[in-house]
């Protein structure tokens, strides 16, 4: 994925392809935006990476997950340039990015104590793992199109009504 622009100013930017699992995360991005990469689904990317990788990797994640932190916010800048409504869904984005940021610290939490008790009684990486996609899997609409958790990403067109009804204070200064 490639920036293209996004100038909100509390935001990191981050510059990565989307199916990179969390060890290649930079500690502290909160948003990802890109250009005209395919569509990617993060869920079923994971679920065939834990599937296919050795322990060793997958103990990997494990550690990646305890040093980078929560999952960021993802979405196509291509989507928002491309809408008729750009000032409004960038609006829309900025608004979403912060109740996603609070719901993937929640997250991290819930993700960090399956990883303490997996280690403590002795679960494979595997076994652990699925067990934050099974509650990754429980998460909410918004944090789903923002992880692109078999969902398109937060701004794409397909996600308008969601991203409107996730946002419902939001008004347009600029209709």
């Amino acid at each position: 994925m490639y920036i293209t622009a996004y100038t909100a100013p509390s935001y990191a930017h981050k510059v990565s392809n989307p199916s990179v699992d969390a060890t290649e995360r930079s500690p502290g991005s909160q948003v990802q935006s890109g250009g005209s990469a395919p569509e990617s689904d993060n869920r079923e990317s994971y679920v065939k990476y834990i599937n296919s990788a050795t322990e060793e990797q997958l103990a990997g994640s494990i550690a990646a997950i305890k040093k980078y932190g929560p999952p960021v916010a993802m979405f196509r800048m291509s989507d928002i340039v491309n809408a008729a409504n750009q000032d409004e869904m960038h609006g829309r984005i900025g608004r979403a990015v912060e109740h996603f940021e609070i719901e993937a610290e929640q997250y991290h939490t819930q993700e960090l104590a399956i990883i303490s008790e997996g280690e403590r009684t002795g679960k494979s990486s595997k076994e652990i793992l699925q067990e934050i996609v099974a509650l990754r899997d429980q998460l909410s609409t918004l944090f789903k199109m923002a992880t692109q958790w078999g969902s398109k990403g937060l701004a794409h067109p397909d996600n308008y009504e969601q991203l409107v009804a996730a946002t419902p204070g939001y008004v347009n200064l600029y209709a």
